[in-house]
């Protein structure tokens, strides 16, 4: 059988793509690794001196390729969070339809370590449908107390994080149990929140971020409740909306504690603007936006097409001058 499938599917080149690209500390506490991920094949990189060391100054580094990983599957999204007690950062993998893996390199082996699977393709999940076009973004919270991941365009799933050092008869009592051939995980048990339940306008989530500066996990979702497009904005536009929840993860309560409406209608992503500062950047086609919750709305349009395309109080920027930066890696 296996003959069977590898001579159905056989990958005779690995992909030279790169779709996913951050730097962690893959390998120990001291060292910042650079990871790039595209298809199923994971690369990790380090900066390593040259082999002529000068005599005066510091030696010229060069990007070494250190491990290749194939996994089995395209990796739809990845991040890096620190669990408790590790000295080292572990990969949030989440792959389609629904599935995340937890990952961290294990020195004992010099390969991956699998810390904790996760599937979520229930068909009360999948609410009768079989084809699901969108991505399962994961993000991760700024303190590593949990990780949330939108699956189906319907649901949010929260994996918590382990951050005390609670005893495992305890977690059995209180309900938490997630250990495996009786060891104890980093990862708690996961729980999902259907937008239903948010609100009956969340829909078309555009983007999910947690924002910095909060005293629990505080998601953000950028969303569009009704679309519209640039041929019908005449009579539709500032179409898209922001939510945030505050996650009790142990009450597994989500109150909404802040919502702004009447965004432009070509808002792509949000940006959590880290502390002191907090609030959230937006950036859209023809604008960027910056909301807090203590501030009023800020604006500025990049261009004349502002002009007719929202009714958001954006101000001009004369003169303004924008640089795209292109990275490439041979």
């Amino acid at each position: 059988m296996a003959s069977t499938l590898y001579s159905f599917c056989k990958q005779t080149h690995p992909p030279t793509a790169i779709e996913h690209c951050f730097y962690c500390n893959f390998y120990t506490s001291w060292e910042q690794n650079l990871l790039v991920a595209g298809a199923n094949i994971l690369r990790i990189y380090r900066l390593t001196p040259e082999s002529e060391i000068p005599a005066v100054g510091e030696p010229k580094l060069k990007l070494e390729c250190v491990q290749v990983f194939p996994l089995f599957g395209n990796i739809m999204s990845i991040k890096a969070v620190r669990l408790a007690g590790s000295t080292r950062d572990a990969l949030l993998l989440s792959f389609k339809d629904a599935k995340l893996s937890l990952v961290e390199y294990d020195p004992s082996t010099h390969d991956l370590k699998t810390l904790s699977l996760h599937y979520f393709e229930e068909d009360d999940m999948r609410a009768g449908s079989n084809h699901h076009p969108f991505a399962p973004e994961v993000r991760v919270d700024p303190d590593g107390r949990c990780a949330a991941m939108v699956v189906y365009e319907r649901s949010i799933i929260i994996l918590p994080f382990r951050k005390d050092n609670i005893t495992e008869e305890q977690e059995i009592i209180s309900g938490n149990a997630h250990i495996a051939s009786g060891i104890k995980t980093p990862v708690l048990a996961s729980y999902t929140i259907k937008f239903s339940d948010i609100d009956e306008k969340v829909n078309n989530i555009k983007d999910l971020q947690f924002l910095q500066g909060y005293y629990e996990p505080t998601l953000l979702l950028l969303y569009e409740p009704l679309r519209t497009w640039p041929g019908r904005i005449a009579v539709r536009q500032d179409t898209c909306a922001i939510l945030a929840l505050s996650l009790n993860i142990n009450q597994r309560v989500h109150p909404v504690i802040w919502t702004v409406s009447g965004l432009p209608y070509d808002c792509l992503y949000a940006m959590a603007v880290p502390k002191p500062i907090g609030g959230v950047l937006l950036v859209a086609v023809n604008s960027l936006l910056y909301l807090n919750q203590s501030v009023p709305p800020y604006g500025i349009s990049l261009n004349s097409f502002t002009d007719f395309s929202t009714a958001f109080p954006l101000k001009p920027q004369e003169g303004i001058r924008m640089l795209i930066s292109s990275f490439y890696f041979i």
